[in-house]
Formats: C-alpha cells, sequence, structure tokens
C-alpha cells in the first residue's frame, strides 16, 4: 500500500502556521496574565498610594492636638502651675492655640465644672478666652465624665460646641493625681477646616476621598468642607444619608461582593468593595486608620473605567497576533509554492535519471536561491557524467543512494510528638524535566497543598528539605490527640494529592507520587540554634524514625499508588477505625535497633491495592 506523502507547500504552510499560532498563543496568555497583574498591581498601588496620602494629612490635622492636649496635662500635672489659677491656665491656652493652628478651641475642665477655654472666634472676637461654671452645660459634662472614664488621652465623640457655633472633633487628656481625678484637657480641631486640608489631598490623588467615623458618621467630604451641612446638637457630624452624595451611598460595606478581590492582590494593606456612582461602577478602597474609643475609616472611590484601560492594550495586541498569523499562513503557503517548484522539477528530472533515461532527463536552470542553484548545478553535472558513463557500463550496473505563648513555652524540653515526613517519588527525574522557573511553580504548588492539610491539623511545618516536608504536632502548644491529626493529615494529602493529579491528567501531565512517614514519640523540642540564629525544631530519634518510616516505603511502593503512607505501632495505635490501617509486620527500619512494628495507612490507595508486605 502505497504511503501518502504530503505536497511541500502543506507543509511549509502547516509549519510557518503552526509556529506563529504557538507564538501568538503563547503571547496572547502571556499579555492576559501580565494584564491580570497590571491591574492588581495598578489598583493596589494607587489605592494604597491615595490612602497614605490622606491618611498623612488626617495625622497632620490630629497630631497637634494630641501633643497640645498631652502637653498641657503633664505641665498641669508638674505642679508649676496651680489648677486653680484661671488666669495663668488661660495664658497657657490662648499658647496652645498660637503654636498649633489646626485648633480652633481649648479647655481646662476641673473635676467640679469649672471650665477656663480659650478660642480663636468667639462671637467675632479674635483669641477670646472664658472662665465659667458650666456645671449645667452637657457638653463639658460629658467632655469630663468621658476623661474620667480614659485610661490614656484620646480621641472621644464629635459635638457641637453653641459658645462658638461650630461642631469639633475633642481630644481628650485626662488629669489625675493619686488616684483622683482633678480634670480634663479638650482640644478641639475644626471638621470644616480639617476636611478642606484632607480633600486637597484627595484632589492631587485624582481620586474621590473620604474619612468616615466608627459610629457612621461621616468627617472628610466636600458639604463638610464648604460647610453645606449645617451642624447641630443632635448631629454635629452628618451621616452617610444626611448628605446629597450618590457616591458615597453606594458604598456599603456590609454587603460587598467577592468579585471584586479578581481586582485587587491579596496582599494589599486594605479592602475591597464594589458600589455603583451616578454614572459608573466603582471600587471602594478603604481601611482603618486609628483604634480609640470609634475607629476612623479613610476610603477611596476607584472608577472600574479606570482599569479597564489596561485592557485595551490587550485586545490590540490580540488583534495585530491574529493578523500575524494570518500573513503567517499565506507567507507559508506562498513560500511553499515558491520552492515546490523548483523541487518538483528536481523531483521529476531526478526520478528520470534514476530511471536512466537520460535523453528524456531535463537540463535544469539555475536559480536566484543559492542551494537550488547548487543543487542544480550539482544534478547537471551527475546527469552530464552518468550520461558519458552509460557509453562505458551496462545501465543495470548504474545505483542510485541516499523542572502564643511566654518563652517559656519555646524552652527546649522533652514532649511526646507525632512528626511526619513527606516525599515526591522520582523528584530527580522531574527536576532535570523541568526548568527552574516551572519547577520553582511546581514545587510551591505542592508545598501549598502540603501546608493547607498540616495547618488546618493544627500542625507545625518544621522546614522544607528540597522537596520534602517535615511536620510535627504536639508541640509547641500540647494537643492529646496529636497521632490522630497527623494521621488525618497524611490522608487528606493523599486525597489533595490525587485530586491534583486528576487535574494534571486533564492537562496532559504526568502524575505525582508522594510517600509519608509517621512516628509517635518523645522528642527535644524547642528553640535550638546559635544566639543569633535559632530555630524552633525537634531533636531526637522520634524525628529519625519517621524520615526512616518514609524511606521504608520505597519497599512497599508497587509503582502505581498515588501516595504511600507508613506509620509505627506508636501511630496506628491511637487511631480510630475510621482511619484504614494495615499491618506490614516486623521490619528493621532502623539501623542497629531492634525491628519495629510498621502499619500502611491511607484511603483510596490501601483501599484498591492489595499491598503485600515485604520479607523481614
Amino acid at each position: 500500500m502505497k504511503r501518502y506523502r504530503a505536497p511541500i507547500w502543506l507543509v511549509f504552510a502547516l509549519v510557518f502556521g503552526g509556529l506563529v499560532t504557538l507564538t501568538a498563543g503563547a503571547i496572547g496568555f502571556r499579555l492576559f496574565y501580565s494584564a491580570f497583574s497590571a491591574t492588581n498591581t495598578y489598583a493596589r498601588d494607587r489605592g494604597d498610594a491615595a490612602l497614605t496620602g490622606i491618611e498623612e494629612a488626617v495625622h497632620q490635622e490630629m497630631r497637634p492636638a494630641e501633643e497640645q492636649g498631652q502637653f498641657l496635662a503633664e505641665y498641669i500635672l508638674s505642679g508649676k502651675v496651680r489648677v486653680d489659677d484661671d488666669q495663668r491656665i488661660a495664658d497657657l491656652l490662648l499658647g496652645s492655640l498660637a503654636s498649633a493652628p489646626q485648633l480652633f478651641a481649648v479647655a481646662f475642665i476641673r473635676s467640679d465644672l469649672h471650665v477656663v477655654s480659650a478660642a480663636r472666634d468667639v462671637n467675632g472676637e479674635a483669641f477670646a478666652t472664658g472662665v465659667e461654671n458650666e456645671v449645667s452645660n452637657p457638653v463639658f459634662r460629658l467632655a469630663l465624665r468621658t476623661g474620667a472614664s480614659m485610661d490614656k488621652p484620646g480621641w472621644a465623640p464629635p459635638i457641637y460646641a453653641k459658645g462658638i457655633h461650630s461642631s469639633g472633633v475633642p481630644f481628650v487628656a485626662p488629669l489625675r493625681k493619686d488616684g483622683r481625678i482633678l480634670g480634663v484637657i479638650t482640644a478641639l480641631i475644626s471638621p470644616k477646616a480639617m476636611a478642606k486640608h484632607i480633600l486637597m489631598q484627595s484632589d492631587n490623588s485624582g481620586l474621590p476621598g473620604f474619612v468616615l467615623m466608627g459610629d457612621g458618621r461621616v468627617l472628610v467630604h466636600p458639604e463638610v468642607a464648604d460647610g453645606s451641612y449645617v451642624a447641630t446638637e443632635e448631629k454635629p457630624l452628618p451621616e452617610i444619608a444626611d448628605l446629597q452624595d450618590p457616591l458615597l451611598r453606594g458604598f456599603q460595606p456590609d454587603n460587598c461582593n467577592d468579585e471584586a478581590a479578581r481586582f485587587i492582590s491579596a496582599r494589599a494593606n486594605f479592602k475591597v468593595c464594589e458600589g455603583v456612582g451616578p454614572a459608573e461602577e466603582y471600587l471602594f478602597v478603604y481601611r482603618n486608620l486609628i483604634s480609640d474609643m470609634h475607629p476612623w475609616t479613610v476610603l477611596v472611590a476607584v472608577p472600574q473605567s479606570a482599569l479597564t484601560d489596561v485592557y485595551s492594550n490587550l485586545f490590540k495586541a490580540l488583534t495585530v497576533s491574529l493578523i500575524m498569523l494570518g500573513v503567517a499562513i499565506l507567507a507559508g503557503v506562498g513560500l511553499g509554492w515558491l520552492f515546490a517548484r523548483p523541487i518538483h522539477g528536481y523531483a521529476r528530472a531526478a526520478r528520470q535519471l534514476s530511471a536512466l533515461d537520460f535523453e528524456n532527463a531535463p537540463q535544469l536552470k539555475g536559480s536566484w536561491l543559492r542551494e537550488f542553484d547548487v543543487a542544480a548545478e550539482a544534478y547537471n553535472g551527475m546527469r552530464s557524467g552518468l550520461t558519458w558513463l552509460s557509453t562505458y557500463v551496462p545501465r543495470t550496473l548504474v545505483p542510485a543512494l541516499m523542572e502564643p505563648d511566654s518563652a517559656e513555652s519555646f524552652t527546649a524540653k522533652e514532649r511526646e510528638v507525632t512528626v511526619l515526613f513527606t516525599d515526591i517519588i522520582g523528584f530527580t527525574t522531574i527536576g532535570h524535566r523541568l526548568g527552574p522557573a516551572a519547577l520553582a511553580r511546581f514545587l510551591n504548588r505542592h508545598f501549598e497543598i502540603l501546608g493547607e492539610v498540616i495547618e488546618a491539623e493544627g500542625g507545625t511545618i518544621d522546614k522544607y528539605i528540597g522537596d520534602s516536608v517535615m511536620a510535627f504536632w504536639g508541640a509547641p502548644t500540647a494537643q492529646g490527640d496529636h497521632a490522630e491529626r497527623a494521621a488525618r493529615a497524611a490522608v487528606e494529602m493523599g486525597r489533595r494529592l490525587r485530586a491534583d493529579n486528576a487535574r494534571r491528567k486533564r492537562k496532559g501531565l504526568n502524575p505525582v507520587r508522594m510517600r509519608i512517614g509517621l512516628h509517635t514519640g518523645t522528642a527535644l523540642a524547642g528553640n535550638i540554634g546559635a544566639t543569633g540564629r535559632i530555630n524552633y525544631t525537634l531533636v531526637g530519634e522520634t524525628v529519625n524514625v519517621a524520615q526512616r518510616l518514609e524511606q521504608f516505603g520505597k519497599e512497599i511502593d508497587d509503582g502505581h499508588s498515588e501516595v504511600i503512607i507508613v506509620a509505627s505501632a506508636a501511630v496506628a495505635g491511637r487511631l480510630p477505625v475510621e482511619i484504614s490501617q494495615q499491618a506490614l509486620g516486623k521490619h528493621a527500619v532502623v539501623e542497629r535497633a531492634a525491628p519495629m512494628e510498621v502499619f500502611r495507612l491511607g484511603g483510596e490507595d490501601l483501599a484498591t491495592r492489595s499491598v503485600t508486605p515485604p520479607r523481614d
């Protein structure tokens, strides 16, 4: 039966087109990956930069109040001024206003509600002071009560001061002596002025920014900055519903969609929530600013359209790739036809020459392609020689060939623990097959699977040794069921490995096989090492036995089981019936030691394969 032979033009078309298709596919995949990475990095960096800028602006507004409040409290407590020296205290308060332009009012409230205050503007009078008995004033009573309940200076909820016709955010510093409250210092910053300065920073970033208080009130907002919101005693600061801002109303952190996480890397140090603004969708990035009595939240709105711009270049590149693919296929067909013509002529002439039909074998013309021209010259020379040769030699003789606890908890001491060792079967072969980057990805995925299982069972990863993992249970925190936890982890590792192998099979990849060794016994557990470099680790024969049990798995390897779990009797004797086990008899697992009982644990591999114990 005559075999099929493809024409050269088709081979050229397939080769050129196939190479370009692979190249375009690789480029497309890389572009998609780069686009997602770039989107994550762009959103993370821009959101973080905007949040950081607002945070720094907030701290610049808050810091003077904190410094002046604490200074005044410490100065009065030092005894350099008497608590009843109203004039001297008033001078100190005026000095604080002069040195800190962010403050617009400051007051000393004695425990009997005798108040000395100073403000930048009171009824048109600049830098006015006052000395009053404010027993009936609820604002000062609240400030004194708040300060008396505080262990240290901090920020209190916003208030509305009728005397200065403005709301304020108070920093309160209590004055205590011998356990008795002498009074409190309150330093007020203006939400209006604060919002103006902070929104300037938000404008620089090009992203709308806000600051919310823990109770839902809005501290920084354009309507607070421009005075559109009129403060009252009941509402010194607005809530989101009080503002005419559809963008901010779209921020609902209790109803966040988890899909937003696909835009932001998990390493971002802020939270993300999707929201709908008046004209488009937004991503709200936010994080807590302080955690005193009422946490503050810094919030920035990032238009999702800004993120989608990253993909425009991707689609352009994909379009170019498709055009290149079409051009390459056409070029392959054209080059194939261009090369096929002379080659077809050479083939026909050679066939006639091989049949010794010298008379009908044509004289070939030269070519502009060097190799074809050389071939034509060689053919013509051979034809001429054979023609002459055929006159002397009978024609029948003319041939033709050619890949948290305290320090005490970590002090080295003997503990009963269960140690687990893993090892990838045939890793050396895998390492030779894979390049460095691919091998790193392979190991990272493998260790991630094992690490998740170990952590889920409360185990501790001691170290990674090449392709192996050492983990243990029972230290530093005592675990009465440490053997069962370790066995469950080993079985779950097997289940997860089989599931991952199914994924690898769908991709046409070879399965990964693994051995696991388990042993329970006493070991020295604790911080071990030099002064400048210590590790919490295990030392002792128990560790050696666990590793030898893992190595013992080679002796029962049938070459097919995806996971081989070998455990000592000390482990097997503590396991519930749900964890299947098979006795393998006594074996000399450790050199120069008595043979020990060995068991094989597992689920699917043990249930579906018959295991014949090797002879001792």
